[in-house]
């Protein structure tokens, strides 16, 4: 990455941590709920490398209904090169991951890690959004220590300007941010599910177990969420909030 590109990476990172600071002191509370299940809606998840959609919302896609659509967006490789032998091993451990929960549709966009989302990519997003028409958009919080993870939501939040600017209704759409491997300081759903399923779904990325034990980590982080809420499971959480309204307080400023 240019120096260029790394001094704007860290720009928009700190510009997203003053948008959330604004919109989770005024939502923080509102309308929290433990829910068993998702809503009937179809859902679309943008996840910024393969493992994170597993690691982040496999419990609740084990809630998903079989009439329910699902569909998730990749937007980087997970290796600095877009086609890299360890990229194509995630990509492959995904499909094996995702095979065992719902049978979403895939699409990867392969960008190389640590860059920017170019706009050609963010308007395939919004087409996507268009044409799948998903009543849940399941996409990543605004602040993270990851850069890739901060782009990944820039990107979906210009992908929604996008599709409401080219006539695309966004009332209909609830969006679901979530966290991947840190806690949310601020949500207002909690998802039970079955630990052992999602195990299963993680154990696939064998690539990722080598230098860190995410199994542990994420059941840890996940039994935390159902512990010190009295649930008799894991649980998942997400921060839960209309599109226009994601819109809306992405534009605030500190």
């Amino acid at each position: 990455m240019s120096l260029k590109k790394y001094f704007l990476s860290i720009y928009r990172t700190m510009n997203f941590v003053s948008t959330e600071r604004v919109w989770t002191a005024l939502l923080a509370d509102a309308d929290f709920q433990v829910v068993d299940g998702l809503p009937k809606k179809d859902i679309l998840i943008i996840a910024p490398h393969p493992d994170d959609e597993i690691f982040a919302c496999s419990g609740a896609l084990l809630k998903a209904s079989e009439n329910q659509k699902i569909k998730i967006v990749y937007i980087f490789s997970g290796d600095r090169k877009s086609h890299s032998p360890l990229a194509i091993e995630r990509e492959e451990e995904s499909k094996k991951a995702v095979a065992l929960l719902a049978g979403p549709n895939q699409v990867f966009f392969r960008l190389s890690n640590n860059s920017l989302v170019p706009e050609s990519k963010i308007s395939e997003l919004a087409n996507i959004i268009v044409k799948f028409n998903p009543g849940i958009i399941m996409m990543p919080r605004f602040f993270s220590m990851n850069s890739d993870h901060v782009e990944a939501a820039k990107a979906a939040i210009e992908s929604l300007k996008v599709a409401k600017i080219n006539g695309f209704d966004l009332k209909k759409i609830s969006i679901w941010l979530y966290g991947i491997w840190s806690p949310l300081s601020h949500f207002n759903r909690l998802l039970e599910f079955d630990w052992s399923k999602k195990e299963k779904a993680m154990e696939k990325f064998l690539s990722q177990h080598k230098d860190r034990n995410y199994i542990k980590a994420i059941k840890s982080l996940d039994e935390y969420y159902g512990e010190i809420y009295g649930l008799a499971k894991p649980a998942e959480a997400f921060f839960a909030l209309p599109a226009d309204l994601l819109l809306k307080v992405s534009k605030e400023k500190k």
